[in-house]
């Protein structure tokens, strides 16, 4: 259970008993990842037009890698400030953040204002992916697989509806509107995060800080297999476009449509995930999603025609929810099979291990892309998922039950 913080005013009881609705907390954190992708996936092609002036390959890596630093390096400080202080607090500051980075990215005068505001982009970030995932492990014990799996569904809407709604409203426009239109977004989503979601902390000892927990093996290694998870999608994402390119001539208006099929059936697999974990056990679920991952992959390249295309990438969705939603869920059980409540903690390691895993299949993807074609670098990736198989053969207890009857 969290505290609540009373609103005085004549809407108090409506307020009241939103709160108190099963699937309020849900659909908070759910619009809240679903807008911090929204604003990552616009701001990225609207970059090129800022009034900082053009810039290069360099610059932009730079800048794009600006993100992951900020988010990497106040993912630990959040966490730890929603276990002492309660989830809504750093959901607060990552709505507070977000405002300040699309205005800078708004008004840039050079490029050190676009680096500051790719920093707070990055941090805005890991304030609302650290509380949100912990909000819903905290509120949701007994369904938590599935109830993740959802949250992780509606950002990677967020993410595929981002690039178009901007490239469409800069079309009708110009650079101001989309920018306008993001400012809506996040004042809607700081509003529900404001009056919506508990103000309290929850209740129970809170435990070690994110660094003491990767001493517990069953933090450990569902970590990994989010690194593995991350690495298997992150490499795909922007290799497939290219491919699908240069081999079917296919162009936004077709890849759009294929990762939107894909996100769809991602969160379609949710109950099924679901009970394949409680069947089978969050270890040996995870390691049937990274084989399903290791031979969907390379499947991708058989052949050109999109149809072929669209299937195989359905098989991959669903390989990556089998690996992604349990891995994600175990986390929040074994903080529970302690019994601590350092959900902030736990959940800022999977913060961690996600960007790693995003980085590490930026560069490979970078390294292979002049000697590989993409079915080698496919291939590649693979082997990269096929590698923790061992470690999570001999690891210790599985973690089924937790899943199925929650807390202790």
């Amino acid at each position: 259970m969290t505290e609540q913080t009373a609103i005085p005013g004549a809407s108090l009881s409506t307020l009241e008993r939103l709160r108190a609705g099963h699937w309020t907390i849900f659909a908070c954190v759910a619009f809240a990842v679903l807008t911090d992708y929204l604003v990552y996936g616009a701001l990225l092609p609207l970059t090129p037009y800022s009034p900082a002036g053009p810039m290069n390959e360099t610059t932009l890596s730079i800048l794009y890698g600006t993100y992951a630093v900020g988010a990497l390096g106040t993912t630990p400080f959040f966490g730890a400030m929603g276990d002492r202080r309660g989830y809504r607090l750093p959901m607060l500051w990552g709505a507070g953040m977000s405002v300040v980075a699309i205005a800078l990215f708004w008004s840039a005068p050079n490029f050190p204002a676009l680096l500051l505001g790719r920093a707070l982009q990055g941090a805005a970030a890991a304030a609302t992916w650290t509380s949100a995932l912990a909000l819903v492990a905290s509120h949701y014990p007994i369904n938590r697989v599935r109830m993740i799996g959802l949250t992780l569904m509606a950002s990677t809407g967020g993410s595929l509806a981002g690039p178009v709604l901007s490239g469409w409203l800069y079309a009708v426009g110009g650079y101001r509107l989309p920018f306008l239109v993001l400012a809506v977004f996040v004042a809607i989503d700081g509003f529900s995060r404001l009056f919506l979601l508990p103000a309290g902390h929850v209740r129970g000892p809170k435990g070690p800080s994110a660094i003491n927990l990767l001493s517990d093996r069953r933090v450990v290694m569902p970590a990994i297999a989010v690194v593995v998870a991350a690495g298997g999608w992150g490499i795909l994402e922007p290799l497939l476009p290219i491919h699908l390119q240069k081999a079917a001539g296919a162009g936004p208006a077709t890849v759009g449509p294929l990762f939107a099929l894909g996100t769809l059936v991602y969160g379609l697999a949710a109950p099924s995930v679901e009970w394949l974990t409680n069947r089978f056990g969050i270890r040996r679920t995870a390691i049937g999603g990274m084989i399903g991952m290791a031979v969907t992959l390379p499947l991708l390249g058989i052949s050109p025609e999109l149809p072929v295309v669209a299937g195989v990438l359905c098989l991959v969705s669903i390989a990556f929810a089998i690996l992604l939603n349990p891995a994600s869920a175990e986390l929040g059980d074994a903080v529970e099979a302690r019994g601590l409540t350092c959900y902030g903690a736990v959940y800022s390691i999977y913060n961690i291990a996600y960007g790693i895993g995003m980085m590490g299949a930026s560069s490979l993807a970078t390294a292979l892309s002049g000697h590989l074609g993409f079915v080698g670098i496919m291939l590649c990736a693979s082997a990269f998922l096929l590698l923790p198989i061992p470690l999570l053969l001999g690891g210790g207890r599985e973690g089924a039950a937790a899943v199925t009857t929650g807390p202790t």
